[in-house]
């Protein structure tokens, strides 16, 4: 079950590496909503994203884990970026949750192979994230919030203002 959290994501603060997740578009453009301001904060990040999409296809699905700033590599950054790719602005609400579920499934296989992130009481990954879906994508939160509940292989902070 995600916890829920008033404030600003992008001032969580973490033992170990800190991950922050998004949903993304497979064409390389953190335009608006949330992902804008990733763009904004992270710049270095967003230009490996973007080539990341124009270098590969088919990402529905997958999560792309990248270090927020130059100069620092996965397993010693102080933040890691989740670009979570859960729409191409034509599917479904329906492929929409389903890439999320793949995508969260990805995400924390990546995980496993690094030791220094933030984890919980338990030794579970944490990752931090907005309300993902619910803004451009247009997915009720309720529905993606069921989708990340049935992820036991993670512990989530869902930020809200």
């Amino acid at each position: 079950m995600p916890r829920y959290i008033k404030g600003d994501l992008f001032t969580h603060s973490a033992k170990g590496t800190a991950i922050l997740a998004h949903a993304c578009n497979p064409f390389g453009s953190w335009g608006g909503g949330i992902a804008a301001q990733f763009r904004i904060r992270y710049p270095y990040a967003n230009k490996l994203y973007s080539r990341h999409c124009q270098d590969n296809k088919n990402l529905l699905g997958s999560c792309l884990l990248i270090p927020a700033t130059e100069g620092q590599h996965l397993n010693e950054a102080d933040v890691l970026i989740a670009c979570l790719f859960t729409s191409d602005f034509e599917c479904s609400e329906e492929n929409i949750l389903h890439y999320t579920k793949s995508s969260m499934d990805h995400l924390a296989r990546q995980l496993q192979k690094l030791h220094i992130i933030e984890k919980d009481a338990q030794g579970t990954p944490v990752v931090n994230m907005p309300q993902i879906n619910s803004g451009i994508f247009a997915v009720p939160w309720e529905k993606t919030a069921a989708i990340l509940s049935e992820n036991r292989m993670l512990s989530i902070n869902v930020y809200t203002l």
